[in-house]
This record gives structure tokens, sequence and C-alpha cells, in this order.
């Protein structure tokens, strides 16, 4: 089932700025595509999906990591949560909140 992908502020401002730097072209189309992956399958082998304990939502959603990158300085992963509960219910389709888009912490 397809996910819709909505972006925090936060998110959409650091992928804005991967995008306009153009020394980080190779890690901005590995976002891209990884959030191609994340909209179709969040479960997707090469995204290696896991719950990151580090974080949590103050509303208690669990934080979940993506892979964009792997083996990789620097390498950029993309941190989510599903939701909000009842997003596009009339569609069918589920949401996907990413919350931030930057190289592994």
């Amino acid at each position: 089932m397809p996910f819709t992908l909505v972006f925090t502020e936060e998110a959409e401002s650091q992928l804005r700025t991967l995008e306009a730097n153009k020394s980080k072209d190779v890690a901005f189309k590995a976002v891209r595509k990884a959030l191609g992956l994340l909209a179709l399958d969040p479960n997707y082998p090469s995204l290696n999906t896991h719950t990151y304990h580090a974080l949590a939502k103050p509303s208690g959603e669990k934080v979940i990591e993506s892979y964009a990158q792997n083996r990789t300085p620097g390498a950029y992963r993309i941190f989510w949560h599903y939701g909000p509960p009842g997003a596009h219910a009339e569609t069918g389709l589920q949401q996907i909140t990413i919350i931030a888009i930057m190289p592994h912490p």
C-alpha cells in the first residue's frame, strides 16, 4: 500500500539545503531515491528501517530511522513516524511524517 509523505518544516528545510549544496549531490540523489522507496514500502530491504530508540515524539509516536546511504562517511538518514492517525482515510492512503533528514548522528 503506498504512503503519502508529509514533511515537517525542519525536514523540508534540511532537504532544500541538501539539494542546494552541489557538493552533496550524491547524498541528495540517495535521499530522493530513499524517499521514493519509503513511500512505496517502508520495509524495503535497502532502507534498513528500524525504530530509533534515542528519540521519541512527545505525543508517544515511535521514531523510525531509514537509511538513505550506507557504508559512507556521514551517511544520510531519514527519521520519521507513521501518522497522524486517520490521515487520508477516505483514499485508503496512509501517511508518513518525515521529521528529519541528516547525516548519521
